[in-house]
């Protein structure tokens, strides 16, 4: 009768986990060789599934690549996705009505007149909000925000130059909307340009209304104590935590909470550290994940799992160092539902599934995903018919 019983809740928890698992996941690459361009690849998420972790299917965009970046750091509600390709400035939409099977609906390369789309972020409306680093074709700040439609049309725009910062320095890169507060709260990082561009020391955030399209604040965040002395530099993600409040985080391993964004002077404070910080061990995208920061660190080829209860006071609670073949672990994608992380490497080819334990806040891989825990993109065909290596970039699971 106890196996009976047993076997029940086996049954019952397998219905579960197979309803509430994201069912898919979305990988965004570019071809080594650019002629053949990027592409959307499309995953079996489904843990309960045989082919769990295999490659489904893939979206040519058609056109030369130059970098595959940033996709969506959610997956929206809608039947659009927005991705960009950085090296050529483009980016793509996809019709993800089908989940299954996106199409490629749309794509552009400038807004409003400005260009180099980077980061994307969904308004209350279903528009997407975006930076925007140039103004004018030529790659040179200052950049802003530019609302679009599901289409790529610019709905309304705003710069982001103010005189209380330099121009030089000015250069919109990643953005978090918060609508309950009607605002929006951008970093300032330049995505550099050619082989003997060097990037500026960027050390702020800007506050704007979301309502109105309007800059309101520009927040230099404090130089840190030290052995963290420039972990002020080159601000990269700011995300909401279940309280409301905003963290950012920087590529030179600094973790700032950003408070009175609502007041007249919005203030910035530091209060965690990561190892690392160079241009070889720098701290990439970050998750929210219930009360846990997640951050990938460059310095200990993994991630460091903070639990941010206390917001003013973070503590470690795990982490966990992957495998050398996966190197420079740099973006990272919930499926909150189901307890699981994907990652993939900043300039490499490898994507990898790890498993979360929100009880504990620890990590271990999955290696029931993939080829023992990971997929590699290193084929000699691929779905569209394209062959050959590609480097992943952004994730992002279905609902």
């Amino acid at each position: 009768m106890r196996y009976v019983f047993g076997l029940l809740g086996c049954l019952a928890a397998f219905c579960a986990n197979s309803i509430n698992a994201a069912p898919y996941l979305y990988a965004w690459a570019s071809h080594e060789d650019s002629k053949q361009g990027d592409f959307l690849a499309v995953f079996d998420a489904n843990p309960q599934s045989p082919n769990y972790g295999k490659l489904l299917t893939t979206i040519p965009t058609g056109t030369e690549a130059g970098a595959a970046h940033h996709i969506e750091y959610e997956m929206p509600d809608g039947s659009t996705l927005f991705a960009n390709d950085w090296g050529s400035g483009e980016s793509f939409i996809f019709n993800i009505r089908d989940r299954a099977k996106p199409v490629l609906a749309a794509h552009f390369q400038s807004a409003g007149g400005f260009y180099y789309p980077h980061s994307f972020a969904r308004l209350p409306n279903g528009d997407v909000l975006a930076t925007f680093q140039s103004i004018g074709e030529k790659y040179a700040p200052p950049g802003g925000l530019v609302e679009l439609d599901n289409k790529g049309q610019p709905v309304r725009f705003a710069r982001s130059e103010t005189p209380d910062i330099p121009t030089a320095i000015n250069w919109p890169y990643s953005l978090l909307v918060i609508p309950a507060a009607d605002r929006v709260v951008t970093t300032s990082t330049d995505m550099g340009r050619g082989k003997d561009w060097k990037s500026p020391e960027t050390r702020h955030i800007q506050i704007w209304s979301m309502k109105e399209l309007k800059l309101l604040a520009s927040v230099p965040l404090p130089q840190p104590p030290a052995p963290y002395d420039k972990a002020n530099t080159y601000p990269a993600e700011p995300r909401a935590l279940p309280d409301g409040s905003v963290y950012v985080n920087t590529f030179s391993c600094g973790l700032y909470r950003i408070t009175d964004l609502t007041s007249a002077k919005p203030s910035a404070t530091f209060v965690h550290g990561f190892p690392g910080g160079g241009e070889h061990s720098m701290c990439a995208v970050p998750l929210v994940y219930g009360k846990y920061w997640i951050q990938t660190v460059g310095a200990t080829n993994g991630l460091i799992v903070l639990d941010a209860s206390d917001p003013a006071k973070p503590k470690e609670v795990s982490r966990l160092s992957l495998p050398m073949k996966f190197h420079m672990p740099h973006w990272i994608g919930a499926d909150r539902a189901n307890g699981r992380i994907a990652v993939t490497g900043g300039r490499d080819s490898w994507l990898a599934m790890l498993k979360f334990d929100e009880a504990t806040g620890a990590l271990s891989l999955d290696e029931s995903f993939g080829d023992g825990g990971a997929v590699q993109f290193d084929r000699p065909a691929w779905p569209d018919g394209s062959s050959g290596k590609a480097i992943v970039h952004g994730v992002v699971f279905t609902k």
